[in-house]
């Protein structure tokens, strides 16, 4: 098994056992959509279409399939799995270049447990290949989700989803509930 499937199963075991409350219903299956957004990760097409460019060569030569994708994943993520009303199961958090020595990078925080699911923890290793473990309560600020992010819809239209229909229904939803 490759590093970047070891990852991948990491993930899924972790999105296994997270502690959700009993009100929410997902619309898809989480550890399901880990998968897709994993082999979509390695998909020449959609990394063509979706990531900047810049790093995009080394990204490939070290089998970092992840790096470029943690705000497409984790915005997409976030507007996937809301509860019934339109509010967020995961808040986005973010750091900035300069704030800690990865650079940019962001990641979901669990409402209700405060748990962190970064769906791109891998594209972080050291120098002798092991993954970086990142203090996420330590670091990094909430920021909003109320945006029109179009390379996550570009990537999630790859996936046979209209994620701008969705973001636009969880805003419908949260307004129903005052917000």
């Amino acid at each position: 098994m490759t590093p970047y499937e070891k990852a991948t199963e990491k993930l899924v075991q972790q999105v296994n056992k997270l502690k959700m409350p009993p009100e929410f219903k997902p619309m898809y299956d989480m550890e399901q959509v880990v998968r897709t957004f994993r082999v979509a990760f390695r998909n020449p097409v959609i990394r063509r279409k979706t990531l900047l460019n810049k790093y995009e060569d080394a990204r490939i030569a070290s089998e970092r399939y992840s790096a470029g994708f943690c705000g497409i994943a984790s915005y997409t993520w976030n507007h996937l799995f809301r509860m019934s009303d339109g509010s967020e199961v995961w808040h986005l958090k973010m750091i900035s270049d300069g704030e800690y020595d990865i650079g940019n990078h962001v990641w979901l925080e669990n409402a209700f447990t405060g748990e962190p699911l970064d769906l791109t923890f891998d594209q972080f290793v050291d120098q002798n290949g092991n993954f970086v473990k990142l203090p996420y309560s330590a670091i990094g600020r909430f920021v909003n989700s109320d945006f029109e992010f179009v390379r996550a819809y570009k990537f999630a239209r790859f996936l046979g989803l209209n994620l701008g229909d969705i973001v636009f229904e969880n805003a419908l939803r949260s307004l129903g509930r005052g917000g």
